[in-house]
């Protein structure tokens, strides 16, 4: 009996992965979840193999650090908890199946979150980490209590990520990263995160092209959809539509450590946010003492939003490499307060920043869009209503 409620965790992480081991060697198959909670430590996805987990069933990852070996890492320079471990995890697989309407569950519950100052020292073991796969299929399943990423998916390509619910709300711990990852489709999700929602990252420099995110609803004090922070290649071709977006930031492009994001589309956006600054674009440089550039912004067109909050839009590029056709149009806007003063300053996107303490303050101006070093922006069709109507609409800096 594979689902024995008699088993250890070490027993049942064996029998399970002798169990994936066995299907993928005779061709595939699907190893069927059945209703309970079944606590077991790390387990290695393999090709051909689909993980269905039936109503009532949880797979719960273990609290044993001894159950999980690492399968990754970060720099630790830009990036927390750097040595990575993972509950499910897969390395140069194919055709990888994971579906519901069962739950997997991290075990990083409400009551057990640990404050941002303290998180860096407690083992917390992302819920997936998925590299170097094609054929990654993860659908109308319950994913919940991330410790960490959620999903990390690096190097993958052809990935499906359809009807998946996320609640989890412990520090870093992300919704869906994928990572140097090509022709990406996530839709008709629900992710309720306690940092970035769905965020896209080159972290070793491989580039994102081809992927789109659609019908989701999105809820965080962070990064609903977010471009790049720790990043070092390109990213093309990417959209975000018909998405519900509540909380901090809506939209944001971090370029900070070099690379190139071009051909860049949202639209259909219904945001509601406390931030300042709910859309950025933002290319500056991680150290501005280090004499590196930031990396090239261009081609993004952002259209057909409805957003309620007292914030603004911050777009920025450097000296060397300002920012090129970028577009803002038909933006419904009701500004539901006035501008803090002082004005907030615009965030750095990682703490691992360091800001030129000299530059103007740009916040100060009380326009809804402050565009920096972005010759020849395209702004059409913003209305604003409520405190904030009275606002100029745009000014621009060199």
């Amino acid at each position: 009996m594979i689902f024995n409620p008699q088993h250890s965790e070490t027993e049942r992480t064996r029998i399970l992965q002798q169990e994936i081991d066995r299907l993928s060697a005779q061709g595939g198959g699907c190893l069927q979840v059945p209703p309970g909670t079944w606590s077991c430590g790390s387990l290695r996805l393999r090709s051909g193999v689909e993980l269905q987990l039936e109503a009532g069933a949880k797979l719960l990852a273990s609290e044993d650090p001894e159950l999980y070996a690492p399968v990754g890492d970060h720099d630790p320079s830009i990036t927390a908890n750097a040595k990575l471990r993972a509950f499910l995890w897969a390395s140069g697989e194919q055709n990888i199946g994971i579906r519901g309407p069962g739950c997997i569950d991290g075990g990083g519950t409400e009551d057990s979150r640990p404050d941002w100052s303290s998180a860096q020292d407690v083992f917390r073991p992302a819920l997936f980490y998925i590299q170097d796969c094609s054929g990654l299929r993860i659908t109308d399943c319950d994913l919940r209590n991330s410790k960490w990423w959620c999903l990390h998916l690096r190097r993958c390509e052809d990935v499906l990520i359809r009807g998946v619910v996320m609640d989890h709300s412990w520090p870093n711990s992300d919704g869906i990263d994928p990572d140097g990852c090509r022709n990406v489709i996530i839709s008709d999700c629900r992710l309720r995160c306690g940092d970035d929602c769905i965020v896209f990252k080159s972290t070793q420099g491989d580039d994102v092209e081809h992927a789109t995110v659609t019908n989701c609803v999105l809820e965080t004090n962070h990064a609903c959809f977010k471009l790049g922070t720790e990043s070092f290649g390109n990213f093309r071709n990417i959209t975000v539509s018909n998405c519900v977006m509540r909380g901090h930031v809506a939209f944001g492009l971090y370029m900070k450590d070099g690379g190139l994001m071009e051909n860049i589309r949202g639209m259909n956006l219904v945001v509601e946010t406390s931030s300042p600054w709910p859309i950025l674009l933002d290319a500056m440089a991680r150290y501005y003492d280090e004499g590196k550039v930031a990396g090239i912004i261009r081609n993004v067109a952002l259209s057909n939003i409805s957003l309620s909050g007292a914030g603004r839009i911050w777009v920025e590029g450097p000296e060397e490499a300002p920012l090129e056709n970028i577009r803002l149009q038909d933006i419904d806007w009701h500004v539901n307060g006035a501008i803090p003063q002082p004005a907030e300053t615009k965030p750095t996107g990682s703490a691992r920043t360091r800001s030129n303490p000299d530059r103007p303050p740009y916040e100060e101006d009380p326009a809804q869009v402050l565009a920096i070093r972005c010759p020849g922006l395209k702004l059409s069709g913003l209305s604003l209503s409520g405190e904030g109507a009275s606002r100029p609409l745009l000014k621009q800096f060199d």
